[in-house]
């Protein structure tokens, strides 16, 4: 369903010292919240037929992965994209990821040594 929003919100969601820097760039930010603020948001997005672009810590990806999982599946007017722990940057392992891996191989993700 197409929003009858004209603009698109950008919101981080993560540990402080991740969303403190998107803040500098215009996003709204929600830093280190509870499941229950993520749902309240999802819930209030939907309801309001709002777009967003989610920018999400990949902890807190995993600890609302039920809740987020609707979103990533039926795309339209939210998109959400997981950002690796800010403390742990070569540790990214969220769906989309794993599914590079499944279609290209193991080591296409791999950092380049040479």
């Amino acid at each position: 369903m197409l929003s009858e929003s004209p603009t698109t919100r950008m919101i981080a969601m993560g540990s402080l010292a991740l969303v403190r820097g998107f803040r500098l760039i215009g996003f709204e930010t929600m830093a280190d919240p509870d499941t229950k603020d993520v749902r309240q948001l999802i819930e209030q997005l939907q309801l309001n037929q709002q777009r967003a672009f989610l920018v999400v810590e990949q902890y807190l990806a995993d600890k609302t992965r039920q809740i987020l999982k609707p979103v990533q599946q039926e795309g339209g007017d939210i998109l959400m994209v997981e950002l690796p722990s800010i403390h742990e940057p070569d540790k990214l392992n969220s769906q989309l990821t794993e599914k590079i891996r499944q279609k290209l191989g193991p080591l296409v993700l791999e950092k380049d040594s040479s």
